[in-house]
């Protein structure tokens, strides 16, 4: 690895990529390290570090790996460096890295009350103002009233797949895959995993006032 000019800046984002794992683990995002992958772009080389394939290192927690357990591949795909594999996800975060330079950072994960919303197809709809504040690109009339909306396919690796995929996030930060949990995407892994706790909180808010009675939509 030290063959590599910018080794030490790959190594940087390994450990970012690891730190993300831990706190998914220790926050309760990801159960196992079957249930989230994370990457991050390096902008400067396009250089991507990627959560590895699970099952390949053994583990006893996924807050025992370390950065350089983290894969390294280039934008096509091709491993940097071969020590492991990338996660089965990659070929839906480098489809998402082209689409959209401005993405430095894609937690894909399978919260709980994300997940029931995404299985039953509903997007989230605009409920709470602070939706609107926290998320100031979002397009509220272009995402038909909604926060957040939801691949309605089922999971497949196909490029048709990833093409709505990122045309769902309706410039929102955050989007649903119905069967397939969510992914959420920042320009750092922090802003990302952030993301993707605030939105289960507000699906839980949702679902747990939808208990009490008719839940109001803004707009």
């Amino acid at each position: 690895m030290s063959e590599r000019q910018d080794a030490y800046r790959i190594k940087l984002y390994q450990d970012e990529v690891a730190r993300c794992v831990h706190r998914l683990f220790d926050e309760g995002h990801m159960a196992t390290d079957k249930l989230a992958d994370v990457s991050v772009r390096d902008p400067e080389s396009g250089i991507v570090v990627t959560s590895l394939k699970p099952g390949f290192i053994g583990v006893r927690e996924p807050d025992d790996y370390h950065g350089t357990d983290m894969a390294v591949v280039d934008m096509d795909g091709n491993l940097v460096y071969n020590h492991v594999p990338p996660n089965d996800n990659i070929d839906m975060h480098l489809a998402i890295y082209k689409a959209r330079p401005d993405i430095t950072a894609i937690i894909h994960a399978y919260p709980t009350y994300i997940g029931m919303f995404a299985r039953a197809k509903k997007p989230l709809p605009v409920v709470f103002v602070e939706q609107c504040y926290t998320m100031p690109d979002m397009d509220i009339e272009g995402g038909a009233g909604f926060s957040n909306d939801v691949v309605t396919t089922d999971p497949s690796n196909t490029q048709e797949y990833y093409d709505e995929v990122i045309e769902k996030f309706h410039g929102s930060p955050f989007v649903m895959l119905h069967g397939n949990g969510c992914v959420s995407v920042a320009d750092n892994v922090d802003n990302a995993l952030n993301y993707l706790a605030w939105m289960e909180e507000v699906a839980q808010k949702i679902y747990r006032a939808s208990l009490i009675g008719e839940v109001k939509f803004i707009g």
